[in-house]
């Protein structure tokens, strides 16, 4: 018994030593779209938990759900690699690029539920507006995504039209 309780002190006091290491965070996002005489609307929510590895790398993961009105809903989990290329000399910007999959479902209104992937890049950049509180931004994806299966698009390329928003509070 006492092993086990010198174990689990230990273990907590790593813990709490590699705090620091950690970000929690994530992003919201709100969209409409009117094509001719036709209105949708969506919203996405992505909490996301990293751990910086070293000033240049950290990995996480982000749990993203989208809900389009009247259409389908779809959960991700997307797993990335980050490595930050850019940081200017006060560490207030960071620029920085994600490298990771996504991997999920889609639920449309009508019919049967479908399995969605992707894998690519994506550019952003952070800016710290304190040691522990940052704003992050994600512009565009290199990659490829299937969602054809579930009436939506598939294609292998670059697209500037995916920008989201979110913010970390750092360990």
């Amino acid at each position: 018994m006492k092993k086990i309780l010198l174990l689990a002190v230990v273990a907590i006091m790593a813990i709490s030593a590699s705090a620091q290491n950690w970000y929690l965070g994530g992003s919201i996002g709100f969209n409409h779209v009117k094509v001719d005489d036709e209105k949708t609307s969506n919203f996405t929510i992505a909490p996301e938990v990293g751990y910086n590895l070293n000033s240049n790398w950290a990995i996480g993961a982000a749990l993203d759900y989208t809900w389009e009105k009247d259409s389908y809903n779809v959960f991700t989990i997307q797993p990335y690699a980050r490595y930050s290329f850019f940081r200017t000399e006060n560490n207030l910007l960071s620029l920085f690029v994600d490298g990771g999959f996504g991997l999920g479902f889609i639920s449309p209104d009508e019919g049967d539920s479908t399995t969605v992937w992707s894998i690519g890049l994506k550019p952003g950049l952070a800016l710290n507006v304190t040691e522990k509180f940052s704003f992050v931004a994600h512009v565009g994806f290199f990659g490829y995504e299937d969602y054809k299966e579930a009436g939506k698009h598939t294609g292998l390329g670059l697209d500037f039209n995916k920008l989201s928003f979110g913010f970390y509070y750092n360990f």
